[in-house]
């Protein structure tokens, strides 16, 4: 090789071996935004942090990879509802509503909407921006999404991108449930 072609050869094996730092250093101003919240009929909703600050906080202490902590975050449920997103009062079709959450490797896991609802599933899902009383760093993301319930924190996940709740998937006509 000539030693020019090996000088540029080793400048980029340098700087791939600096993305993952430098990802880290940025992602403080990357991962501070609200999720967004897109909702069934397009639109795509920005919370600010007015809005985000106006649920009532909750606190979970769960130990992961062998870590007890106690979190701080917002309730699923009452972030939806800014957007004008609710659970009461789901009927029909509507039952097979779902919140869909993306993280920011592709990752995405689901709940049902009747899930969340306090008089069907009264499934509780938090929204998680503190750890310890401390900001979550950059590499859990400004979000983590956590499911105090579940036996199995498979749906604990860290750098929380977007949440997507869809429409029924349903058609309207009657179905004797048989195939």
């Amino acid at each position: 090789m000539i030693p020019r072609q090996a000088s540029r050869a080793c400048m980029a094996l340098k700087l791939r071996s600096l993305l993952p730092v430098l990802l880290l250093l940025v992602s403080g101003s990357l991962f501070a935004a609200i999720p967004s919240i897109n909702l069934p009929d397009g639109k795509v909703v920005k919370l600010s942090g007015q809005a985000v600050a106006a649920v009532q906080r909750q606190s979970v202490s769960a130990t992961s990879h062998g870590k007890t902590a106690s979190n701080g975050g917002d309730d699923l449920r009452e972030i939806l509802k800014a957007p004008g997103v609710s659970s009461e009062a789901l009927r029909g079709k509507d039952l097979t509503s779902t919140v869909t959450y993306t993280v920011m490797d592709g990752y995405q896991s689901a709940f049902t909407l009747s899930g969340l609802e306090p008089a069907i599933g009264n499934k509780q899902v938090l929204l998680i921006d503190q750890e310890n009383g401390q900001p979550l760093d950059a590499v859990d993301g400004s979000w983590r999404l956590a499911v105090p319930t579940d036996p199995r924190p498979t749906r604990w996940v860290r750098q929380v991108a977007s949440i997507v709740v869809s429409a029924p998937r349903l058609d309207d006509k009657r179905s004797s449930g048989m195939p």
